[in-house]
């Protein structure tokens, strides 16, 4: 489960937040405040719903895929999720935002009525997921086409009231000669992007795509802006004698086996500074469960690249999903936990670069 109850809210009046437990701050930048959580009617505009069935208060989880989705057939009842509780529920909404873009699909949001806040036994929370026909099967589009997703499975769990948002995926491609795959809602484009290392660096050489659990921010409800790399993470390399080097800062030549890396920052959030945008806590991004790091230098160099990681303590400020607490949170209100420490393996996908496509 992502979070709990701020979903599906009448309005984004500070006491209705205050009372079902969402996050509220008012930055000196911004006339209107930054709330965590949606109103009914914003689910109802982007999300397929259950017939007779309107948001109110519901919980919010990801469901990450290795392949994409075909957004056409994507329906709540597609999913059916099993509690701690031996409880068997199905979705009230389900649908792509804010995993929107083309090469982001593969990324399922939903809304239901999933868990809560409580502790130790009293905690109610997801421990299995079964993708079942509803009559018009969920899709995929893997390396020989189409396929369906009836019969896939999932088990684990816990409360993210005791865990927050972790790294699920690491791959590390060539950047090319363009961005691929970006955008797939106008009227969203234009606000959000171009957010792909073209337009914040001028391009690169190398992309670790990474994908996440949950969204994946400073607060629950403030951006994570491109330049922070050096506050959430770090890269792990091999060196020529075998030993671990680690990529800390950005801008600095690090020189490991095969050559020399360099960091440039993060990419797939949102817009580049500029003298409309800036990064600060009215910083504006997509808050979806991929972040990219981008970096250059030696191809034999990249292909020493082990592991990405998370360290969620000391120095390095942890990550927290749209439950999280806000730069503001309120007294007496539970909010997700922040993710713990990870360690991620990077896929190779140098040579083969691991996607599809369905366009001719």
């Amino acid at each position: 489960m992502g979070f709990d109850g701020v979903i599906g809210w009448p309005d984004e009046e500070l006491e209705t937040i205050q009372t079902g437990g969402g996050s509220f701050y008012q930055p000196e930048c911004a006339d209107d405040p930054i709330v965590s959580g949606a109103t009914a009617a914003g689910v109802e505009m982007f999300y397929r719903g259950v017939a007779d069935d309107e948001p109110d208060y519901d919980d919010g989880l990801p469901v990450v895929f290795t392949w994409p989705v075909l957004t056409s057939t994507v329906h709540p009842q597609d999913f059916l999720f099993t509690l701690n509780t031996g409880e068997q529920v199905v979705p009230n909404a389900a649908g792509m935002m804010p995993n929107y873009e083309l090469n982001e699909r593969n990324t399922v949001v939903l809304f239901g009525d999933f868990g809560n806040r409580l502790d130790g036994g009293e905690a109610v929370y997801p421990v299995s997921l079964e993708i079942i026909d509803d009559g018009t099967p969920l899709r995929f589009l893997g390396p020989d086409g189409e396929q369906s997703g009836v019969g896939l499975t999932w088990t684990g769990g816990g409360s993210p009231y005791e865990t927050g948002p972790a790294l699920v995926g690491a791959k590390l491609n060539h950047v090319g000669d363009e961005a691929v795959g970006e955008g797939g809602a106008g009227p969203l484009d234009r606000v959000l992007l171009p957010n792909d290392e073209f337009a914040l660096y001028g391009g690169g050489d190398f992309r670790i795509r990474l994908l996440t659990s949950g969204g994946y921010t400073p607060t629950g409800i403030t951006s994570l802006t491109p330049d922070a790399y050096e506050n959430h993470f770090r890269i792990h390399a091999t060196a020529d004698d075998g030993s671990t080097i680690l990529l800390t800062e950005v801008g600095v030549d690090y020189e490991v086996a095969g050559g020399t890396l360099r960091v440039l920052g993060l990419a797939e959030l949102g817009q580049a500074e500029s003298g409309r945008v800036t990064y600060n806590d009215c910083y504006t991004e997509d808050a979806d469960n991929q972040v990219d790091i981008i970096l250059v230098g030696d191809e034999a160099a990249a292909r020493s690249i082990t592991f990405v990681e998370v360290p969620a303590e000391g120095d390095y400020l942890p990550l927290y999903n749209p439950g999280g607490p806000g730069p503001e949170p309120f007294p007496d209100v539970r909010y997700t936990a922040p993710g713990p420490p990870d360690l991620e393996p990077v896929i190779n996908a140098l040579d083969d670069p691991m996607r599809v496509s369905n366009i001719p």
